[in-house]
């Protein structure tokens, strides 16, 4: 079973089984999961999963939950609104990621869910990162960030990572290595 050892990891960090994962691109220091690849075609339901890059780290999650709450999604979209080279290099980190949900995909599917369902054809196809339309717009700082970690080129990433730096300069490696630690 590809990927057995990090599923139980996975499942925790999570709360819930990973579904259709493809890769794990990013890990910590202490080699668990901070970021996986899910395909975009659900294999039970024939369902589409447009977030293709999953923050997994429940450290990140959490701080970036934090940023969040303190409007950081409004700061970080006003400081790229106001910034022509940061809106141009959103938009390529949106078309990027669609590109790379592309290449997750055969021919073979992609003419299939055309044929079968043209919507969620054109969401693949057209959305960005976490599967967002409006590529102007923003609504989630964890999938930008998890984009940066395995791309290095998105501007909603980089800044939030800035962010990170900034507010939690340290952290505890005992700590945090519990949270993602199972037994077996």
């Amino acid at each position: 079973m590809k990927f057995s050892k990090e599923k139980a990891i996975l499942k925790k960090q999570l709360g819930r089984e990973a579904r259709n994962i493809v890769g794990i691109p990013i890990k910590c220091s202490a080699k668990f999961p901070q970021v996986i690849v899910t395909a975009p075609i659900l294999e039970k339901n024939n369902s589409i999963l447009p977030t293709t890059l999953w923050l997994t780290c429940p450290e990140l999650n959490y701080r970036i939950a934090q940023l969040e709450d303190r409007g950081q999604i409004t700061k970080i979209k006003e400081k790229i609104d106001k910034n022509e080279r940061l809106r141009k290099e959103l938009m390529k980190a949106h078309q990027r990621y669609a590109d790379y949900r592309l290449s997750l995909m055969s021919e073979y599917e992609l003419e299939r869910l055309k044929r079968e369902n043209e919507g969620q054809y054109r969401v693949i196809k057209e959305s960005g990162v976490g599967g967002i339309m409006d590529f102007g717009g923003l609504k989630c700082l964890h999938t930008h960030y998890a984009h940066y970690l395995v791309k290095r080129h998105n501007p909603v990433g980089r800044l939030t990572h800035e962010r990170l730096i900034t507010e939690y300069p340290a952290l505890n490696p005992v700590e945090c290595k519990q949270k993602c630690e199972v037994e077996g």
